[in-house]
C-alpha cells in the first residue's frame, strides 16, 4: 500500500461528510487516467449526495449542499453557473459496490444537473478500493 496524503481539509469535514469524502489527497488526473468501466446507474441511487454540503461558499469549505444550490440558484451563483456548465458527456466517478452503494468522488455538480433536466440514468465509472493506491497523492515517507 501506497503511503497516502491525509485529505487537506480532514479537520473541517463535517460529521455529514465522514464515510463519504475519502480521508486522502487524491489527484483528479490520476482518476481520470484510470481505464475503468463505465455502466449506467439510476440518478435515484445517487440521489442522497444531494443533501451533503459538499460545495463552499464565501470561501470557506463544506458550506452548502447541492440540494440548497438547486432551491434557490441566486443565492449560490458559483455552484449554479458550474451546475449548468458541467458536461453530461463525461461519466461520473464513484466508488463502491452495488448501485445503491456508489459514493461519487468526482462529478456531484454533473449530478445536480442531471436531475434538473430530468435524466434518470448516468454513466458512472466505478473504482474498487484497490484503485485508491493509484490515485492517492503520496504522502511522506
Amino acid at each position: 500500500m501506497v503511503q497516502r496524503k491525509p485529505f487537506p481539509l480532514l479537520a473541517e469535514r463535517p460529521v455529514a461528510l465522514e464515510g463519504v469524502i475519502l480521508d486522502f489527497h487524491w489527484d483528479p488526473e490520476r482518476l481520470y487516467a484510470l481505464s475503468i468501466p463505465v455502466r449506467e446507474v439510476s440518478v435515484s441511487a445517487l440521489a442522497w449526495h444531494l443533501a451533503l454540503p459538499f460545495w463552499s461558499a464565501e470561501g470557506r469549505p463544506f458550506q452548502i449542499s447541492p440540494a440548497e444550490v438547486a432551491a434557490e440558484p441566486s443565492a449560490h451563483p458559483e455552484q449554479w453557473r458550474r451546475t449548468l456548465a458541467a458536461d453530461l458527456r463525461y461519466p461520473l466517478d464513484a466508488y463502491g459496490g452495488a448501485e445503491d452503494q456508489l459514493t461519487i468522488l468526482d462529478g456531484v455538480h454533473r449530478l445536480l444537473k442531471a436531475v434538473v433536466e430530468g435524466r434518470s440514468t448516468l454513466r458512472v465509472r466505478v473504482l474498487e478500493v484497490g484503485d485508491f493506491d493509484a490515485i492517492a497523492v503520496p504522502g511522506e515517507r
